[in-house]
């Protein structure tokens, strides 16, 4: 289970604006992510002697209705990060098998914590993009916000969000 600090965060300021009530309605509530190798692999790779992949930066995507924090597939290959488990979940095409992997989180320009996850899952968020052509490379399920305040305020066009 990941580790929280409670440092609060809103939008706006900080991430990503939301300009209007109509732009949280059509891309829902975004912010900034960079998703890192994870700390143990880290330090393996820092052992080895090895390089330390960067990290890929991208848009996350808060998800209410996803019961387990989602990043892309092809992160993780591009960190070079293996799969430590398979899990089966409920998706809009039915039950599938899915695999789980270690996964960092950072929200540059938020003021929130660096995340730990033991098993995010990968998933397939190809062609997800938000505000014309950003891409969507993560969705923040309920296993990280069950350790937040999350306050949506559709009138404004405004969330907040608190660790």
């Amino acid at each position: 289970m990941p580790t929280f600090n409670s440092v609060p965060f809103f939008v706006p300021p900080g991430g990503m604006p939301q300009v209007a009530p109509q732009t949280l309605l059509i891309n829902g509530p975004i912010l900034q992510v960079q998703i890192e190798v994870p700390t143990a692999l880290a330090s393996v790779l820092q052992r080895d002697n090895q390089p330390i992949p960067a990290p890929i930066d991208g848009i996350g995507l808060i998800d209410t209705g996803a019961s387990i924090t989602s990043i892309d597939q092809s992160v993780f290959a591009r960190l070079g990060v293996n799969p430590v488990g398979i899990v089966q979940v409920g998706t809009a095409g039915g039950q599938q098998q899915q695999s789980t992997f270690p996964a960092k989180f950072n929200f540059p320009g938020t003021g929130l914590p660096t995340i730990e996850s033991s098993a995010a899952l990968g998933c397939n968020l190809t062609g997800q993009v938000v505000m014309g052509n950003k891409a969507i490379i993560a969705l923040i399920g309920r296993d990280l916000l069950a350790n937040c305040v999350l306050v949506y305020n559709g009138t404004t066009g405004t969330f907040s969000l608190s660790f």
